[in-house]
């Protein structure tokens, strides 16, 4: 199956944000930590001597590096473009002769049934054309007894609105679309700057509690390429907890749990991390509705 121009499209927007990323060893550090055997709930060696696929892997591959720290034996990544070579090979660096890149799409991959005792597929699946095509891809080369790993963007909330409402805007209106191209860490020091110096000349005392150091943190490269990314990339599909279950179910997948983290961030996005952990609770859900739906299920025997 050919990508569509606009998954392509999609994906040149996200080589541009991921190779910024890259370049930012505070950023790159997180991503790391995002794919590791005590987030999956698994044993320490639970990557050793497995054969793993990040499917989508994205232009610094992090999943896949990740996935060679903790001992895989061997890691098959690809993406939508040739663009993967330009940067992956340096962000796994050290790991030669342990991994291989491809050019592919989830909807069609390039591998015999039961290939991989691992399969890691985060945040794409929302942006294909073609949700379930894509997790009956995924079934098909995890070995039975595998595993398979799925995040995507969940159903509803206040904040999907507003995040939809501006991505619209961004696609019609050329003078947002050149403001948020042009986004960075320094718009938002100029900004408090501007709100605190005057607060302080009018007399309010709260404007001289908040420290530029402070400000800076808290609106830093990761929030401004986090905002890029929900507002840039366009969104296919949305998916609730129950209807990604059925699907994973329809592909003889059992053992399907969601999991969920603490996410450390050091951004203003720290105020919600409460939120993408429990979220159940009737704030999450009010903002985030489903959330971010992150599953393993085991494929059955």
């Amino acid at each position: 199956m050919t990508p569509t121009t606009f998954e392509t499209q999609t994906r040149e927007i996200f080589h541009e944000i991921h190779k910024i990323q890259g370049r930012n060893e505070k950023i790159f550090t997180r991503l790391l930590s995002l794919l590791t055997p005590s987030y999956l709930q698994e044993r320490e060696d639970f990557f050793k001597g497995k054969i793993c696929l990040d499917a989508g892997c994205g232009s610094n591959a992090n999943a896949a590096c990740s996935m060679l720290q903790h001992g895989a034996e061997k890691v098959y990544a690809f993406d939508l473009t040739d663009s993967i070579f330009e940067t992956v090979p340096h962000y796994l660096r050290g790991f030669e002769g342990r991994y291989a890149l491809g050019v592919g799409s989830v909807l069609n991959i390039h591998f015999a049934d039961g290939f991989f005792d691992f399969v890691h597929c985060s945040g794409v699946l929302h942006h294909s054309s073609d949700v379930a095509t894509g997790l009956k891809e995924l079934a098909r080369v995890t070995k039975p007894g595998g595993m398979l790993y799925i995040m995507t963007y969940g159903k509803g909330g206040l904040l999907r609105d507003i995040v939809g409402f501006l991505r619209k805007k961004y696609r019609q209106d050329s003078g947002f679309q050149a403001f948020i191209d042009g986004l960075n860490p320094k718009f938002f020091t100029e900004l408090f700057q501007f709100l605190l110096t005057s607060m302080q000349a009018h007399g309010d005392a709260f404007g001289s509690k908040l420290s530029p150091e402070l400000l800076a943190e808290l609106f830093d490269e990761d929030l401004v390429l986090t905002i890029k990314d929900r507002v840039t990339a366009p969104v296919y599909h949305e998916h609730s907890e129950e209807e990604l279950r059925d699907l994973l179910e329809q592909c003889a997948f059992s053992s399907i749990i969601r999991i969920t983290r603490y996410p450390e961030l050091s951004n203003f996005r720290r105020f919600l991390s409460p939120l993408y952990e429990n979220y159940e609770s009737r704030f999450a859900r009010l903002l985030y509705g489903s959330g971010s739906v992150q599953l393993k299920a085991v494929k059955a025997h």
